[in-house]
């Protein structure tokens, strides 16, 4: 029965479908235990090395957990003995390879050497059978490995000639490259430790040329090019040719994509392997190609939401009943909590994102620059820093229209406060007065519509008021002379972790984080380089907040503070948190729910 079901099957896994419709067929079916031990000897797998790995193959699981099939070791007795029984009666070559196989992987019989050599002539001896290209070269490949395992030169050899004469004869069928490519990686292998090198036969290196030219697949031509770069150590003019055709296709696929994404995408991976490769004159032609690739076709879909006032009253609370504009003002410069939310809560939504939904964990993310050029494909790791980045900015974008709402109401209420009124109130609080005066000119901005005058002017303070508190702090915040690298002092994104250091409340340094640096909005960086336009007032407002909350953090100089005094500051930027009543933490949890929907 085994033998008859893989009689025309091109590979064992199609052998064992049909069994059990043979056996449904047979006038004494044979023990249905028996059929289903066979069934799952055919599920085995063999597994060729990676070209960067080394050469040879596997066969498994050899250990569990593994439920189809079950782990080689956790068989029975009697199926051991029924593997046994079954390679001295099967005749098929590709059967009695497997039977053989298992009784070496499990060490069945004393004699391994002899076992192995059973094993390795019945893979040699599928050839000339229905299997096809790729299940036939990992089996040439596993029978290669065993010779090599218990010391059978002349049958390693004999194999290797084998192998020759397939790599070429699915080079002139132009079937499955993978029938080919694992099978040079062999043949192009260091003998065992121990062996002197032998030779090897001219036509590899032919058939590795041949071969990184017969496909025009990216991915194959990669495989193919590091087996050249692996040969021809010495050859250097060899190694550049296989590079440059591999960059060579990179770019002929880029040229042949219709979608503008897609085409970046494959240019920028053109230009990072050929800048890799050494290829500089290829890097530019796909840095070129790159910039003037078809702009992209960005959708978006926008949401309207009726904010109720009892969400507002739940984020700045007292703010409406506010006397008068410093009032209003105080409140403002003290929310509940920061416009990213709790950074703990939106750690346990974010994995639970990523729990449920398998095309998050499964799918390629490129991040895009500003300029729509693709910037660096992201890990499991980022690809999670991510999903949380997204999750709290859409917290802070809610947030945002609450305080940009809110200074609205200021002006509409109170009128535009003076601007010495309002520089001498920001000073009450005690902070440092060359941070207070451009904070005070941002919001008077703010509140004459120039948005993107007042967030060129906070933003740059806020990192100033993180410096100021770590100077204050003596924390070392100044990079030395190195070599030719002047002194400096370095950016936002290495002082806030020493800011966390002495006790920065995490919830407002992920809002830092995640709208001024390259792990979320980026604005900082946008507003140096220039590619930050037509600023909404949400944003604005959003950079007023960070300002404000960092610059009243800072002191006058004239005051000295101990450093325990700044890590209290530090802990609670805006002021102990207050207890919420059941309606505002009620609400709050509404609002928390819906964004939450609003995502998925």
């Amino acid at each position: 029965m085994a033998d008859i079901s893989c009689e025309n099957a091109t590979d064992l896994l199609n052998g064992s479908l049909n069994m059990r419709a043979i056996a449904a067929q047979m006038e004494l079916p044979p023990d249905p235990a028996g059929v289903e031990v066979v069934f799952n000897t055919f599920w085995y797998r063999l597994t060729p090395a990676g070209v960067d790995e080394v050469a040879g193959a596997s066969l498994g699981p050899i250990e569990g957990p593994s439920f189809a099939p079950f782990a080689m070791r956790d068989a029975s007795e009697d199926i051991r003995q029924l593997w046994l029984a079954l390679a001295d009666q099967v005749t098929h070559p590709a059967v009695r390879a497997r039977c053989w196989d298992v009784a070496f992987t499990l060490k069945l019989l004393k004699n391994g050497r002899d076992t192995a050599e059973k094993a390795a002539r019945a893979y040699l001896e599928t050839i000339g059978t229905a299997l096809g290209p790729r299940e036939l070269a990992a089996g040439l490949l596993r029978g290669w490995t065993l010779a090599r395992q218990v010391g059978l030169v002349d049958l390693e050899q004999e194999i290797a000639a084998a192998m020759i004469d397939v790599v070429e004869d699915v080079l002139a069928r132009d079937e499955d490259p993978y029938g080919a490519i694992p099978l040079l990686g062999a043949l192009i292998a260091p003998p065992p430790r121990g062996r002197s090198a032998a030779p090897v036969d001219p036509k590899v290196d032919r058939l590795l040329d041949q071969t990184l030219t017969a496909f025009p697949e990216v991915h194959v031509i990669e495989d193919v090019a590091v087996l050249v770069r692996k040969r021809a150590v010495d050859d250097l003019v060899r190694v550049e040719r296989a590079n440059r055709h591999l960059v060579g296709a990179m770019l002929a696929e880029a040229d042949g994509e219709t979608q503008p994404m897609l085409i970046r995408w494959l240019y920028s991976q053109a230009a990072s392997r050929a800048r890799s490769l050494g290829l500089t004159d290829l890097e530019k032609i796909a840095v070129a190609k790159l910039q003037a690739a078809p702009k992209l076709t960005w959708e978006a879909t926008k949401y309207e939401l009726n904010l109720p006032s009892a969400l507002f009253d739940a984020y700045l609370p007292g703010f409406d009943t506010a006397t008068d504009w410093r009032a209003a003002l105080r409140i403002w410069l003290h929310p509940t909590e920061a416009p990213t939310s709790r950074y703990r809560d939106n750690r346990i939504i974010a994995k639970r994102s990523m729990q449920a939904s398998a095309i998050l964990n499964s799918v390629t993310t490129v991040v895009f620059r500003s300029d729509d050029l693709p910037a660096r494909s992201l890990t499991a790791e980022e690809r999670f820093n991510r999903e949380l980045t997204n999750l709290e900015s859409v917290r802070m974008g809610s947030a945002g229209v609450f305080l940009g709402n809110a200074l609205f109401r200021i002006r509409a209420r109170f009128g535009i406060p003076p601007r010495v009124e309002l520089e001498e109130f920001l000073r009450s609080f005690g902070a440092a007065p060359s941070l207070v005066t451009p904070l005070a000119t941002a919001l008077q901005l703010y509140w004459v519509g120039e948005y993107d005058a007042a967030v060129h002017l906070a933003v740059p303070k806020i990192e100033a008021a993180v410096r100021a508190l770590l100077m204050e702090l003596n924390e070392p915040v100044f990079r030395t002379q190195t070599g030719d690298a002047s002194g400096m002092f370095p950016g936002l994104g290495s002082l806030l972790p020493s800011l966390v250091d002495n006790g920065f409340d995490a919830d407002w340094e992920r809002f830092l984080r995640t709208f001024l640096l390259s792990d979320g909005s980026n604005v900082r960086n946008l507003i140096a380089h220039g590619f930050l336009d037509a600023i909404d007032p949400v944003n604005a407002a959003l950079a007023l907040q960070a300002c404000a909350v960092m610059v009243l953090l800072t002191t006058d100089e004239a005051v000295a503070r101990d450093s325990a005094t700044v890590k209290a500051a530090l802990a609670n930027p805006t002021g102990p948190r207050s207890r919420r009543s059941l309606r505002k933490r009620v609400v709050a949890a509404v609002m928390a729910a819906w964004l939450e929907l609003r995502r998925t």
